[in-house]
């Protein structure tokens, strides 16, 4: 038996993932998995620090940490620098932090676990029109400063063009079948109805449909998710029970009735 701190999004808060690694210890989980938007950024200085902290700060507690990819994770970076695998064969970006790339699938304690991140960003075109102003402010400014070499192009810093599941990928995950007794993902199911919840818009139907399909192909006992910062259970009409949980206190501020401790789940496997 494996007992696992499930939790939802992080979002490069390193006070709540060091909460969230006390609570681990308390509970005597030897793992914190965040189910997306854990906090990758490492393109930039902020981003760095952040995995360094959380890796310290793991080792310290004696609690290792693992994540799937969210929307707002950098996942084209991420494939790109890290291909190293554990024993589970989670992939290695820090000593004491892990990474399970979408498809994957392992075992804990007698339970057959199986990632699928990636969600659909609501904000897209804002977080695009931002990229455009930081370009040409760097542009503006290196004009203004001739000797200051090429401005910086910052496409690709606030939104994520990989943010989505692929139907590639979906169909990969459901041709590969097998037992799932626990699906991971960052997005919901096209199924659950939470009573609170932000993701309504067209354009997040797309991804929720794959994660739906994955669900009525694979038919998982349980599956945990995130993204739309919201605590609710939830039994499909498969079987299926759906837990999704809330996120950091920084950006729960939306959600009625917000309470930090609905941002973990622990589940023995």
């Amino acid at each position: 038996m494996t007992r696992v701190l499930f939790v939802g999004d992080t979002h490069g808060q390193t006070a709540h993932v060091d909460h969230l690694l006390r609570v681990a210890v308390r509970e005597g989980c030897p793992w914190v998995f965040v189910v997306g938007d854990f906090g990758y950024w490492e393109h930039q200085h902020d981003g760095r620090l952040f995995l360094d902290k959380v890796d310290r700060r793991a080792r310290q507690h004696g609690v290792r940490c693992a994540f799937l990819d969210g929307n707002h994770d950098n996942v084209v970076l991420l494939r790109r620098t890290y291909q190293d695998r554990d024993d589970d064969g989670l992939i290695v970006v820090r000593d004491h932090v892990r990474y399970a790339p979408r498809g994957h699938r392992w075992t804990w304690g007698s339970s057959r676990l199986l990632a699928a991140g990636g969600a659909a960003s609501l904000d897209k075109d804002r977080r695009l029109a931002a990229e455009q102003q930081k370009t040409d402010r760097a542009a503006r400014r290196a004009l203004a400063h001739r000797n200051a070499g090429a401005p910086r192009d910052y496409a690709g810093t606030l939104w994520f063009p990989d943010e989505e599941l692929t139907d590639d990928e979906t169909d990969r995950i459901i041709a590969a079948g097998g037992r799932v007794d626990l699906l991971l993902t960052h997005d919901k199911p096209r199924d659950s109805a939470p009573s609170f919840n932000r993701k309504t818009a067209e354009a997040a139907y797309p991804n929720q449909d794959r994660i739906q399909r994955i669900v009525d192909a694979l038919g998982p006992a349980r599956l945990i998710h995130g993204h739309l910062h919201h605590r609710y259970t939830q039994t499909l009409p498969n079987g299926t029970v759906v837990d999704g949980l809330t996120c950091d206190p920084a950006a729960g501020h939306g959600e009625p009735g917000y309470r930090v401790e609905d941002s973990w789940l622990v589940v023995e496997l």
